[in-house]
């Protein structure tokens, strides 16, 4: 008969023998965790402001409603520029379009080697007329044969006659979506109204949804809006007494088409309420909104939009107090503010307000 203590002991080596390679193996199962990193598109600009390659993740203070943040990183990514072209208006047609196709033009010129761009336009409806490319020339080729009348140099997006802006922009969200988020932006020329007939002038509401697509993609916006050169143009035709001539002849025109100076002003005011909406929309998808006095100042302004882009960097951060997931527009949004921490550097963020950020899977063991 064997002896019961060794029998015993046998058993619990076998037990043993049997249990610990399944504990093992369940503590190498890897553990997912969720973080939370935020990307924060910043600029840099030295004392003469010019780029500055040099910064590093010491240089930067990151305040998420006031509250000092952990910088992670910071880094330089190609970009990824959007253009939008919603034009039509019936006021400013030459003036606008001459203006915008410079300004595209000036955009794509300060675009590096890697970043994409990508045009969206209304031409009796909102299409993608370039998809994502990093073929630049080939980007100009299309702006110049597709957007632009060879024999005017004028865009011929004004086929579109109104406004479809909602669409366009819906639109524009969808398209980032195929980017990753960090060095994007979405750059809009806008200066018709949904309805601008002689029967009936319309500034519609820009759609939440189209807003709310925008605020997902995390991108920077830049909206230029035309209503001053709209305002300019209609006090010159709305004068009631015009001077002409040419050599010793002068000739007095007095305007008596009292309906039509109406319909111009009504016109002018309604475009003011698409002007204040641009604004609300540059609020909410944290960037901003341009407005340009002259044709002039939207190539200056346009200047300056290209290089604010090839100043960028993606600072990333993790936010020390999560965010709140609920709420219609998908969760809750904080206000973002950057300083620097070096002499001589200047930091600004196009995108103050950010939202939840996608959660990133990490695995411990």
């Amino acid at each position: 008969m064997p002896d019961r203590p060794l029998a015993r002991l046998a058993l619990v080596l076998l037990f043993f023998a049997a249990v610990v390679p399944c504990v093992a193996q369940e503590e190498q199962e890897p553990v997912k965790v969720y973080t939370e990193e935020v990307r924060l598109p910043v600029v840099a600009y030295d004392e003469r402001e010019r780029f500055d390659p040099t910064l590093d993740k010491d240089d930067v203070l990151v305040l998420e409603d006031g509250v000092p943040q952990h910088v992670r990183s910071v880094r330089r990514v190609p970009a990824n520029v959007l253009l939008v072209f919603d034009m039509g208006g019936q006021v400013t047609a030459a003036r606008a379009a001459d203006a915008t196709a410079g300004a595209a033009l000036r955009i794509l010129d300060g675009l590096r080697e890697g970043d994409r761009v990508a045009f969206i336009n209304n031409s009796g409806r909102a299409e993608v007329l370039q998809d994502w490319t990093q073929d630049q020339a080939a980007a100009r080729q299309v702006l110049k044969t597709k957007l632009l009348c060879a024999s005017c140099s004028r865009l011929s997006v004004f086929s579109a006659k109104r406004s479809r802006l909602s669409e366009c922009l819906a639109l524009a969200g969808a398209k980032l979506k195929e980017q990753p988020v960090g060095n994007t932006h979405v750059v809009v020329f806008t200066d018709g109204l949904e309805a601008q007939s002689r029967d009936e002038i319309r500034a519609d509401e820009i759609a939440r949804d189209a807003v709310r697509s925008l605020l997902a993609s995390q991108a920077s916006v830049h909206v230029f809006s035309f209503a001053a050169l709209v305002e300019k143009a209609v006090n010159y035709r709305n004068s009631p007494v015009s001077v002409g001539g040419t050599g010793n002849t002068v000739r007095v025109v007095i305007d008596t088409d009292f309906e039509m100076r109406r319909w111009f002003k009504n016109y002018a005011l309604a475009t003011k309420r698409r002007e204040a909406q641009l604004a609300e929309l540059a609020r909410e998808a944290g960037g901003r909104v341009l407005l340009p006095q002259t044709p002039e100042e939207v190539l200056d302004l346009a200047g300056k939009v290209s290089r604010d882009v090839g100043a960028q960097y993606v600072v990333t951060y993790t936010p020390l107090r999560a965010f709140r997931r609920d709420g219609e527009d998908g969760g809750e949004r904080r206000r973002a503010d950057v300083r620097a921490r070096r002499m001589g550097l200047q930091l600004f963020t196009l995108r103050s307000v950010v939202t939840a950020p996608p959660r990133v899977s990490q695995d411990e063991r």
